[in-house]
Protein backbone atom coordinates (compact mmCIF):
# COMPACT_ATOMS: atom_id res chain seq x y z
CA UNK A 1 0.00 0.00 0.00
CA UNK A 2 1.37 3.43 -0.95
CA UNK A 3 2.15 5.86 1.83
CA UNK A 4 -0.05 9.00 1.84
CA UNK A 5 1.19 12.03 3.72
CA UNK A 6 -1.37 14.00 5.77
CA UNK A 7 -1.26 17.73 6.41
CA UNK A 8 -1.59 19.40 9.80
CA UNK A 9 -5.14 20.54 9.02
CA UNK A 10 -6.21 17.02 8.03
CA UNK A 11 -4.76 15.56 11.23
CA UNK A 12 -6.32 18.23 13.44
CA UNK A 13 -9.77 17.95 11.87
CA UNK A 14 -9.72 14.15 12.06
CA UNK A 15 -8.89 14.18 15.79
CA UNK A 16 -11.53 16.81 16.55
CA UNK A 17 -14.09 14.80 14.61
CA UNK A 18 -13.28 11.64 16.56
CA UNK A 19 -13.56 13.50 19.88
CA UNK A 20 -16.99 14.83 18.98
CA UNK A 21 -18.14 11.54 17.42
CA UNK A 22 -17.70 13.05 13.97
CA UNK A 23 -16.65 11.76 10.57
CA UNK A 24 -14.28 13.76 8.33
CA UNK A 25 -14.21 13.56 4.52
CA UNK A 26 -16.39 10.51 3.95
CA UNK A 27 -16.19 9.91 0.19
CA UNK A 28 -19.12 9.48 -2.17
CA UNK A 29 -19.30 9.47 -5.97
CA UNK A 30 -21.97 11.77 -7.37
CA UNK A 31 -24.42 10.46 -9.96
CA UNK A 32 -26.69 13.00 -11.67
CA UNK A 33 -29.57 10.50 -11.60
CA UNK A 34 -29.32 9.97 -7.86
CA UNK A 35 -30.44 12.42 -5.15
CA UNK A 36 -29.93 10.54 -1.86
CA UNK A 37 -26.72 9.04 -0.37
CA UNK A 38 -26.71 6.93 2.78
CA UNK A 39 -23.96 7.88 5.24
CA UNK A 40 -21.84 5.05 6.66
CA UNK A 41 -22.16 5.81 10.40
CA UNK A 42 -25.55 6.02 12.08
CA UNK A 43 -27.53 7.49 13.63
CA UNK A 44 -26.53 10.77 11.95
CA UNK A 45 -27.06 13.80 14.20
CA UNK A 46 -26.04 16.58 11.82
CA UNK A 47 -24.05 17.33 8.68
CA UNK A 48 -21.18 19.74 9.33
CA UNK A 49 -19.80 20.32 5.82
CA UNK A 50 -20.04 19.02 2.26
CA UNK A 51 -17.27 19.75 -0.29
CA UNK A 52 -16.74 18.69 -3.88
CA UNK A 53 -16.09 19.77 -7.47
CA UNK A 54 -18.60 21.97 -9.28
CA UNK A 55 -17.93 23.24 -12.80
CA UNK A 56 -14.36 21.94 -12.50
CA UNK A 57 -13.55 23.92 -9.34
CA UNK A 58 -13.58 23.20 -5.62
CA UNK A 59 -16.85 24.21 -3.96
CA UNK A 60 -18.38 24.09 -0.45
CA UNK A 61 -22.07 23.28 -0.68
CA UNK A 62 -24.71 25.02 1.52
CA UNK A 63 -27.01 23.21 3.90
CA UNK A 64 -30.69 23.97 3.29
CA UNK A 65 -29.93 25.39 -0.17
CA UNK A 66 -27.94 22.66 -1.89
CA UNK A 67 -28.59 19.71 0.44
CA UNK A 68 -30.37 18.59 3.62
CA UNK A 69 -30.18 15.72 6.13
CA UNK A 70 -32.97 13.17 5.52
CA UNK A 71 -32.79 10.60 8.32
CA UNK A 72 -29.37 8.96 7.91
CA UNK A 73 -29.00 10.15 4.32
CA UNK A 74 -27.75 13.25 2.53
CA UNK A 75 -30.34 14.52 0.02
CA UNK A 76 -29.52 16.92 -2.81
CA UNK A 77 -32.22 19.59 -3.21
CA UNK A 78 -33.81 20.04 -6.65
CA UNK A 79 -32.90 23.71 -7.13
CA UNK A 80 -29.50 23.67 -5.38
CA UNK A 81 -25.98 23.28 -6.69
CA UNK A 82 -24.62 19.78 -7.10
CA UNK A 83 -21.18 18.20 -7.75
CA UNK A 84 -20.09 17.43 -11.29
CA UNK A 85 -21.15 14.00 -12.54
CA UNK A 86 -18.87 11.08 -11.57
CA UNK A 87 -16.75 13.22 -9.22
CA UNK A 88 -16.05 12.68 -5.54
CA UNK A 89 -17.72 14.77 -2.86
CA UNK A 90 -16.80 14.69 0.83
CA UNK A 91 -19.15 14.78 3.83
CA UNK A 92 -18.25 15.80 7.39
CA UNK A 93 -20.94 14.84 9.90
CA UNK A 94 -21.64 13.92 13.54
CA UNK A 95 -23.27 10.64 14.50
CA UNK A 96 -24.31 8.72 17.60
CA UNK A 97 -24.72 9.98 21.15
CA UNK A 98 -22.90 13.20 22.06
CA UNK A 99 -19.40 12.64 23.55
CA UNK A 100 -19.83 15.34 26.16
CA UNK A 101 -17.13 17.54 24.58
CA UNK A 102 -18.82 20.34 22.73
CA UNK A 103 -16.40 23.31 22.80
CA UNK A 104 -13.80 22.74 20.09
CA UNK A 105 -13.55 26.37 18.98
CA UNK A 106 -10.10 28.04 18.59
CA UNK A 107 -8.71 28.91 22.02
CA UNK A 108 -10.63 26.22 23.90
CA UNK A 109 -8.74 23.73 26.08
CA UNK A 110 -9.74 20.79 23.89
CA UNK A 111 -8.66 22.44 20.65
CA UNK A 112 -5.36 23.67 22.13
CA UNK A 113 -4.44 20.14 23.23
CA UNK A 114 -5.50 18.68 19.88
CA UNK A 115 -3.48 21.28 17.94
CA UNK A 116 -0.33 20.52 19.99
CA UNK A 117 -0.71 16.79 19.38
CA UNK A 118 -1.42 17.38 15.69
CA UNK A 119 1.84 19.30 15.27
CA UNK A 120 3.80 16.34 16.63
CA UNK A 121 1.92 13.88 14.44
CA UNK A 122 2.55 16.13 11.42
CA UNK A 123 6.30 15.98 12.20
CA UNK A 124 6.11 12.17 12.26
CA UNK A 125 4.31 12.20 8.90
CA UNK A 126 7.10 14.41 7.50
CA UNK A 127 9.71 11.94 8.72
CA UNK A 128 7.77 8.97 7.36
CA UNK A 129 7.37 10.76 4.04
CA UNK A 130 11.14 11.28 3.82
CA UNK A 131 11.72 7.61 4.59
CA UNK A 132 9.19 6.64 1.92
CA UNK A 133 10.74 8.90 -0.73
CA UNK A 134 14.25 7.72 0.18
CA UNK A 135 13.45 4.31 -1.26
CA UNK A 136 13.06 5.48 -4.87
CA UNK A 137 15.80 6.61 -7.23
CA UNK A 138 13.80 9.60 -8.51
CA UNK A 139 13.09 11.02 -5.04
CA UNK A 140 15.99 9.84 -2.85
CA UNK A 141 18.77 12.32 -2.16
CA UNK A 142 22.11 12.50 -0.37
CA UNK A 143 23.11 9.41 1.59
CA UNK A 144 19.72 7.80 0.88
CA UNK A 145 20.43 7.95 -2.86
CA UNK A 146 23.86 6.41 -2.22
CA UNK A 147 22.14 3.43 -0.61
CA UNK A 148 19.60 3.08 -3.42
CA UNK A 149 22.18 3.06 -6.24
CA UNK A 150 24.44 0.71 -4.29
CA UNK A 151 21.86 -2.01 -4.99
CA UNK A 152 22.97 -1.98 -8.63
CA UNK A 153 26.67 -1.64 -7.87
CA UNK A 154 26.94 2.12 -8.39
CA UNK A 155 28.70 4.49 -6.01
CA UNK A 156 28.96 8.28 -5.96
CA UNK A 157 32.14 9.75 -7.42
CA UNK A 158 34.11 11.46 -4.62
CA UNK A 159 35.38 15.04 -4.90
CA UNK A 160 38.60 15.35 -6.90
CA UNK A 161 41.65 17.19 -5.52
CA UNK A 162 43.00 19.96 -7.75
CA UNK A 163 46.37 18.99 -9.23
CA UNK A 164 48.89 20.98 -11.22
CA UNK A 165 52.42 22.33 -11.12
CA UNK A 166 54.18 25.10 -9.21
CA UNK A 167 57.61 26.55 -9.88
CA UNK A 168 60.22 26.74 -7.11
CA UNK A 169 63.24 28.88 -7.83
CA UNK A 170 65.97 31.31 -6.91
CA UNK A 171 67.46 34.28 -8.77
CA UNK A 172 71.08 33.73 -7.66
CA UNK A 173 73.49 30.84 -8.11
CA UNK A 174 73.57 28.30 -5.25
CA UNK A 175 76.62 27.98 -3.01
CA UNK A 176 79.70 26.34 -4.55
CA UNK A 177 81.25 23.06 -3.40
CA UNK A 178 84.85 22.10 -4.32
CA UNK A 179 85.49 18.40 -4.88
CA UNK A 180 89.11 17.14 -4.93
CA UNK A 181 90.43 13.90 -6.45
CA UNK A 182 87.11 12.21 -7.16
CA UNK A 183 88.18 8.76 -8.38
CA UNK A 184 86.82 6.99 -11.45
CA UNK A 185 87.90 3.70 -13.10
CA UNK A 186 88.55 4.08 -16.81
CA UNK A 187 86.99 1.10 -18.58
CA UNK A 188 86.76 2.42 -22.10
CA UNK A 189 83.50 4.38 -21.85
CA UNK A 190 83.28 7.79 -23.47
CA UNK A 191 81.20 9.57 -20.80
CA UNK A 192 81.69 9.55 -17.01
CA UNK A 193 79.15 11.17 -14.71
CA UNK A 194 80.48 13.00 -11.64
CA UNK A 195 79.00 12.47 -8.19
CA UNK A 196 78.23 16.07 -7.23
CA UNK A 197 75.85 17.88 -9.56
CA UNK A 198 75.32 20.35 -11.09
CA UNK A 199 78.87 21.12 -12.25
CA UNK A 200 80.19 24.66 -12.48
CA UNK A 201 83.76 24.03 -13.66
CA UNK A 202 86.37 21.27 -14.04
CA UNK A 203 89.67 22.26 -12.41
CA UNK A 204 91.85 19.26 -13.23
CA UNK A 205 91.66 15.71 -14.60
CA UNK A 206 94.70 13.54 -13.78
CA UNK A 207 95.54 9.92 -14.54
CA UNK A 208 98.05 7.47 -16.03
CA UNK A 209 98.99 7.51 -19.68
CA UNK A 210 101.45 4.78 -20.73
CA UNK A 211 102.17 4.19 -17.06
CA UNK A 212 103.10 7.82 -16.30
CA UNK A 213 101.13 10.51 -14.49
CA UNK A 214 99.43 12.92 -16.86
CA UNK A 215 97.17 15.97 -16.56
CA UNK A 216 94.59 15.84 -19.32
CA UNK A 217 93.81 18.94 -21.37
CA UNK A 218 90.30 20.33 -21.63
CA UNK A 219 88.94 20.56 -25.20
CA UNK A 220 91.89 18.45 -26.42
CA UNK A 221 91.41 15.29 -24.37
CA UNK A 222 87.92 15.79 -22.91
CA UNK A 223 84.84 18.01 -23.01
CA UNK A 224 82.86 19.21 -19.99
CA UNK A 225 79.22 18.15 -19.90
CA UNK A 226 76.44 19.28 -17.56
CA UNK A 227 76.76 16.03 -15.62
CA UNK A 228 80.40 14.99 -16.15
CA UNK A 229 83.15 14.65 -18.74
CA UNK A 230 83.33 13.15 -22.21
CA UNK A 231 86.59 11.70 -23.54
CA UNK A 232 87.35 12.86 -27.07
CA UNK A 233 88.16 10.26 -29.70
CA UNK A 234 91.27 12.05 -30.94
CA UNK A 235 92.58 12.98 -27.45
CA UNK A 236 94.59 11.11 -24.86
CA UNK A 237 92.86 8.82 -22.41
CA UNK A 238 93.82 7.08 -19.17
CA UNK A 239 95.30 3.60 -19.39
CA UNK A 240 92.64 0.90 -19.46
CA UNK A 241 91.49 -0.29 -15.99
CA UNK A 242 93.37 2.50 -14.20
CA UNK A 243 92.03 5.19 -11.89
CA UNK A 244 91.77 8.82 -12.99
CA UNK A 245 91.01 11.70 -10.65
CA UNK A 246 88.83 14.79 -11.18
CA UNK A 247 89.03 18.08 -9.27
CA UNK A 248 86.01 20.27 -9.91
CA UNK A 249 83.62 22.87 -8.52
CA UNK A 250 79.93 22.00 -8.27
CA UNK A 251 76.88 23.94 -7.20
CA UNK A 252 75.12 22.88 -4.04
CA UNK A 253 72.17 20.68 -4.98
CA UNK A 254 68.86 22.18 -3.83
CA UNK A 255 66.10 19.59 -3.48
CA UNK A 256 62.37 20.11 -3.25
CA UNK A 257 61.22 17.15 -1.14
CA UNK A 258 57.92 15.40 -1.75
CA UNK A 259 55.44 16.52 0.89
CA UNK A 260 56.55 20.17 0.92
CA UNK A 261 53.68 22.58 1.47
CA UNK A 262 52.89 25.76 -0.43
CA UNK A 263 49.82 27.98 -0.25
CA UNK A 264 48.04 31.08 -1.42
CA UNK A 265 48.39 34.28 0.58
CA UNK A 266 45.67 35.12 3.08
CA UNK A 267 45.63 37.37 6.17
CA UNK A 268 44.01 34.48 8.05
CA UNK A 269 45.67 31.03 7.79
CA UNK A 270 42.28 29.28 7.73
CA UNK A 271 41.41 30.90 4.37
CA UNK A 272 44.70 30.00 2.64
CA UNK A 273 44.54 27.22 0.04
CA UNK A 274 47.27 24.70 0.81
CA UNK A 275 48.98 22.39 -1.69
CA UNK A 276 51.54 19.63 -1.14
CA UNK A 277 54.24 18.47 -3.56
CA UNK A 278 53.80 14.89 -4.75
CA UNK A 279 57.28 14.25 -6.19
CA UNK A 280 60.86 15.22 -5.38
CA UNK A 281 62.60 17.65 -7.73
CA UNK A 282 65.97 19.42 -7.91
CA UNK A 283 66.52 23.03 -8.98
CA UNK A 284 68.11 23.23 -12.42
CA UNK A 285 69.81 26.14 -14.15
CA UNK A 286 67.34 27.80 -16.52
CA UNK A 287 69.39 30.83 -17.52
CA UNK A 288 72.23 32.90 -16.12
CA UNK A 289 71.59 33.23 -12.39
CA UNK A 290 68.11 31.64 -12.57
CA UNK A 291 67.48 28.19 -11.07
CA UNK A 292 64.01 26.63 -11.12
CA UNK A 293 62.08 23.37 -10.89
CA UNK A 294 58.50 22.64 -11.90
CA UNK A 295 57.01 20.38 -9.23
CA UNK A 296 53.62 18.59 -9.31
CA UNK A 297 51.32 19.53 -6.42
CA UNK A 298 47.96 18.40 -5.06
CA UNK A 299 45.45 20.47 -3.07
CA UNK A 300 44.88 19.32 0.49
CA UNK A 301 41.22 20.30 0.27
CA UNK A 302 39.18 18.25 -2.23
CA UNK A 303 36.69 19.82 -4.61
CA UNK A 304 36.54 23.23 -6.25
CA UNK A 305 37.61 24.87 -2.98
CA UNK A 306 41.17 23.87 -3.91
CA UNK A 307 41.12 25.50 -7.36
CA UNK A 308 43.38 28.52 -7.87
CA UNK A 309 44.21 30.85 -10.74
CA UNK A 310 47.69 31.51 -12.09
CA UNK A 311 49.94 33.49 -9.76
CA UNK A 312 48.00 32.83 -6.56
CA UNK A 313 50.38 30.29 -4.94
CA UNK A 314 53.24 32.39 -3.56
CA UNK A 315 53.75 31.28 0.06
CA UNK A 316 55.97 28.58 1.60
CA UNK A 317 54.64 28.05 5.17
CA UNK A 318 57.93 26.33 6.01
CA UNK A 319 60.63 27.89 3.77
CA UNK A 320 62.91 25.42 1.99
CA UNK A 321 66.66 25.89 2.25
CA UNK A 322 68.02 27.52 -0.89
CA UNK A 323 64.61 28.36 -2.38
CA UNK A 324 63.80 32.04 -2.79
CA UNK A 325 60.33 31.96 -4.36
CA UNK A 326 57.43 29.78 -5.45
CA UNK A 327 54.63 30.53 -7.92
CA UNK A 328 52.07 28.73 -10.05
CA UNK A 329 52.39 30.06 -13.58
CA UNK A 330 49.24 28.32 -14.78
CA UNK A 331 45.71 27.86 -13.48
CA UNK A 332 45.08 24.85 -11.25
CA UNK A 333 41.38 24.22 -11.79
CA UNK A 334 41.05 20.44 -11.96
CA UNK A 335 39.34 20.09 -8.56
CA UNK A 336 35.73 18.92 -8.84
CA UNK A 337 32.96 18.45 -6.30
CA UNK A 338 31.49 15.10 -5.38
CA UNK A 339 29.06 13.81 -8.00
CA UNK A 340 25.73 15.61 -7.66
CA UNK A 341 22.48 13.78 -6.93
CA UNK A 342 21.25 14.61 -10.43
CA UNK A 343 24.35 13.19 -12.16
CA UNK A 344 24.45 10.11 -9.92
CA UNK A 345 20.76 9.46 -10.56
CA UNK A 346 21.25 9.71 -14.34
CA UNK A 347 24.29 7.42 -14.25
CA UNK A 348 22.47 4.84 -12.16
CA UNK A 349 19.53 4.80 -14.58
CA UNK A 350 21.95 3.93 -17.37
CA UNK A 351 23.59 1.14 -15.36
CA UNK A 352 21.43 -1.59 -16.87
CA UNK A 353 22.09 -0.22 -20.33
CA UNK A 354 25.79 -0.67 -19.67
CA UNK A 355 25.10 -4.29 -18.81
CA UNK A 356 23.34 -4.63 -22.16
CA UNK A 357 26.44 -3.22 -23.91
CA UNK A 358 26.95 -2.44 -27.59
CA UNK A 359 24.92 0.80 -27.54
CA UNK A 360 26.04 4.41 -27.63
CA UNK A 361 24.21 5.08 -24.37
CA UNK A 362 25.93 2.19 -22.61
CA UNK A 363 29.31 3.32 -23.95
CA UNK A 364 28.77 6.86 -22.69
CA UNK A 365 27.51 5.65 -19.31
CA UNK A 366 30.47 3.30 -18.92
CA UNK A 367 33.04 6.00 -19.68
CA UNK A 368 31.32 8.50 -17.41
CA UNK A 369 31.66 5.95 -14.62
CA UNK A 370 35.48 6.16 -14.76
CA UNK A 371 36.82 8.16 -11.84
CA UNK A 372 37.99 11.62 -12.84
CA UNK A 373 35.98 11.85 -16.08
CA UNK A 374 34.31 15.26 -16.26
CA UNK A 375 32.91 15.43 -19.79
CA UNK A 376 32.08 12.97 -22.60
CA UNK A 377 31.01 13.55 -26.20
CA UNK A 378 30.09 10.65 -28.51
CA UNK A 379 29.61 10.92 -32.27
CA UNK A 380 28.30 7.99 -34.31
CA UNK A 381 29.57 7.59 -37.87
CA UNK A 382 31.79 10.69 -38.00
CA UNK A 383 32.06 11.97 -41.57
CA UNK A 384 29.31 9.49 -42.49
CA UNK A 385 31.56 6.42 -42.16
CA UNK A 386 29.58 3.44 -40.77
CA UNK A 387 31.14 1.16 -38.16
CA UNK A 388 33.11 3.97 -36.50
CA UNK A 389 32.28 5.75 -33.25
CA UNK A 390 34.23 8.77 -32.05
CA UNK A 391 34.37 9.44 -28.31
CA UNK A 392 36.02 12.54 -26.85
CA UNK A 393 36.72 12.35 -23.11
CA UNK A 394 38.05 14.98 -20.72
CA UNK A 395 39.61 13.77 -17.47
CA UNK A 396 40.09 10.27 -16.09
CA UNK A 397 42.86 7.72 -16.49
CA UNK A 398 43.53 6.99 -20.17
CA UNK A 399 44.24 3.28 -19.72
CA UNK A 400 41.11 2.75 -17.64
CA UNK A 401 38.98 4.57 -20.24
CA UNK A 402 40.40 2.39 -23.03
CA UNK A 403 39.65 -0.75 -21.01
CA UNK A 404 36.03 0.32 -20.49
CA UNK A 405 35.65 1.05 -24.21
CA UNK A 406 36.99 -2.39 -25.15
CA UNK A 407 34.66 -4.08 -22.67
CA UNK A 408 31.54 -2.32 -23.98
CA UNK A 409 32.01 -1.72 -27.71
CA UNK A 410 30.19 -3.96 -30.18
CA UNK A 411 32.18 -6.49 -32.20
CA UNK A 412 33.30 -5.01 -35.51
CA UNK A 413 32.84 -1.42 -34.36
CA UNK A 414 35.94 0.75 -34.17
CA UNK A 415 35.92 3.33 -31.38
CA UNK A 416 38.21 6.33 -31.84
CA UNK A 417 39.20 7.62 -28.39
CA UNK A 418 40.35 11.24 -28.35
CA UNK A 419 41.20 13.91 -25.84
CA UNK A 420 39.64 17.34 -26.44
CA UNK A 421 41.90 19.85 -28.16
CA UNK A 422 42.16 22.96 -25.98
CA UNK A 423 41.13 26.31 -27.40
CA UNK A 424 42.87 28.89 -25.22
CA UNK A 425 40.97 32.11 -24.62
CA UNK A 426 42.48 35.48 -23.73
CA UNK A 427 39.83 38.06 -22.81
CA UNK A 428 40.03 41.83 -22.37
CA UNK A 429 37.03 43.43 -20.66
CA UNK A 430 36.25 47.12 -20.24
CA UNK A 431 33.74 47.54 -17.44
CA UNK A 432 31.96 50.62 -16.05
CA UNK A 433 31.41 50.51 -12.29
CA UNK A 434 28.88 52.34 -10.20
CA UNK A 435 29.95 54.97 -7.69
CA UNK A 436 31.36 53.97 -4.30
CA UNK A 437 32.47 50.54 -5.54
CA UNK A 438 35.82 48.97 -4.63
CA UNK A 439 37.43 48.27 -8.05
CA UNK A 440 39.91 45.56 -6.95
CA UNK A 441 37.19 43.46 -5.34
CA UNK A 442 34.89 43.77 -8.34
CA UNK A 443 37.74 42.89 -10.73
CA UNK A 444 38.33 39.62 -8.88
CA UNK A 445 34.60 38.79 -8.90
CA UNK A 446 34.34 39.54 -12.63
CA UNK A 447 37.30 37.29 -13.42
CA UNK A 448 35.83 34.53 -11.27
CA UNK A 449 32.41 34.76 -12.95
CA UNK A 450 33.87 34.70 -16.48
CA UNK A 451 36.22 31.82 -15.69
CA UNK A 452 33.34 29.97 -14.07
CA UNK A 453 31.22 30.31 -17.22
CA UNK A 454 34.02 29.16 -19.53
CA UNK A 455 34.97 26.21 -17.29
CA UNK A 456 31.30 25.10 -17.30
CA UNK A 457 31.35 24.67 -21.09
CA UNK A 458 31.44 21.07 -22.25
CA UNK A 459 33.25 19.53 -25.19
CA UNK A 460 32.07 21.07 -28.45
CA UNK A 461 30.09 23.93 -26.82
CA UNK A 462 30.56 27.38 -28.35
CA UNK A 463 31.65 30.37 -26.30
CA UNK A 464 28.61 32.65 -26.33
CA UNK A 465 29.50 36.34 -26.40
CA UNK A 466 26.29 37.52 -24.70
CA UNK A 467 26.70 35.05 -21.85
CA UNK A 468 30.11 36.51 -21.04
CA UNK A 469 28.46 39.94 -20.84
CA UNK A 470 25.70 38.44 -18.70
CA UNK A 471 28.29 36.94 -16.33
CA UNK A 472 29.96 40.35 -15.96
CA UNK A 473 26.68 42.18 -15.39
CA UNK A 474 25.71 39.69 -12.68
CA UNK A 475 28.49 41.05 -10.46
CA UNK A 476 27.21 43.52 -7.90
CA UNK A 477 28.52 47.02 -8.62
CA UNK A 478 28.88 46.66 -12.40
CA UNK A 479 26.96 49.43 -14.20
CA UNK A 480 27.78 48.59 -17.82
CA UNK A 481 30.11 46.58 -20.08
CA UNK A 482 31.97 48.79 -22.51
CA UNK A 483 33.97 46.36 -24.63
CA UNK A 484 34.74 42.65 -24.75
CA UNK A 485 37.61 41.33 -26.88
CA UNK A 486 38.05 37.56 -27.12
CA UNK A 487 41.16 36.02 -28.67
CA UNK A 488 41.04 32.27 -29.27
CA UNK A 489 44.26 30.33 -29.86
CA UNK A 490 44.45 26.80 -31.25
CA UNK A 491 47.44 24.47 -31.17
CA UNK A 492 47.90 24.68 -34.93
CA UNK A 493 48.67 28.38 -34.54
CA UNK A 494 45.29 29.67 -35.71
CA UNK A 495 44.10 32.76 -33.84
CA UNK A 496 40.59 34.20 -33.97
CA UNK A 497 39.63 37.61 -32.56
CA UNK A 498 36.03 38.50 -31.71
CA UNK A 499 34.50 41.71 -30.41
CA UNK A 500 30.84 40.79 -30.99
CA UNK A 501 30.53 37.23 -32.33
CA UNK A 502 30.60 33.86 -30.61
CA UNK A 503 33.71 31.66 -30.67
CA UNK A 504 32.83 28.44 -32.48
CA UNK A 505 34.16 25.24 -30.91
CA UNK A 506 34.30 21.99 -32.88
CA UNK A 507 33.21 18.59 -31.57
CA UNK A 508 36.84 17.72 -30.76
CA UNK A 509 37.62 20.94 -28.88
CA UNK A 510 36.96 22.45 -25.47
CA UNK A 511 37.32 26.10 -24.50
CA UNK A 512 39.81 26.95 -21.72
CA UNK A 513 40.26 30.39 -20.18
CA UNK A 514 43.88 31.52 -20.07
CA UNK A 515 44.20 35.23 -19.27
CA UNK A 516 41.42 37.64 -18.33
CA UNK A 517 42.28 41.33 -18.18
CA UNK A 518 39.70 43.65 -16.65
CA UNK A 519 39.89 47.42 -17.20
CA UNK A 520 37.50 49.26 -14.89
CA UNK A 521 36.07 52.74 -15.23
CA UNK A 522 33.91 54.51 -12.70
CA UNK A 523 30.58 56.01 -13.65
CA UNK A 524 31.24 59.54 -14.85
CA UNK A 525 34.97 59.11 -14.27
CA UNK A 526 38.10 57.65 -15.81
CA UNK A 527 39.86 54.31 -15.72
Amino acid sequence: MAFVKKSYNEIRDAILAQITRGIVNEEHIHDIYRTRYKLDNTPVKSIVKVEGIMNGAHYTFREGIDYKLAGDMLEWLPNGNKPDDKTLFYVNYIFGAPSGITDINPGSVTRTIVEAISREIEFLYEQLNKVYLAGFIDTASGSALDLVVSLIGISRKPPEHATGKVTFGRSTDPAEVQVNREAHLYDGKAIYELNSLPIKNIIKVEGLVSGSSYIFQRDNDYNVLDSGIEWLVEGKKPDYNTIFYVDYIAYEQIKIPAGSRVSTYSPTPQEAKVFVTTEERVLEKISEGVWEADVPVRALTPGTAGNVYAGMITVMPQPLVGVEYVINRGDILSGTEAESDEDLRARAKHALEVAGKATLTSLEAGVRGVEGVTCVLIEDMPNGVPGIVKIVVDGGDEDEIKKVIEDIRAAGVKVEFLRPKPVYLDLSLTVVLGREVEPSKVEREIEGKVRGYISSLKIGEDVIYTRIIGAVLSVNGVYDVGEVIIKAYRRDGEMVTSTKANIEISSEERATARTINVLVKTLGGKA
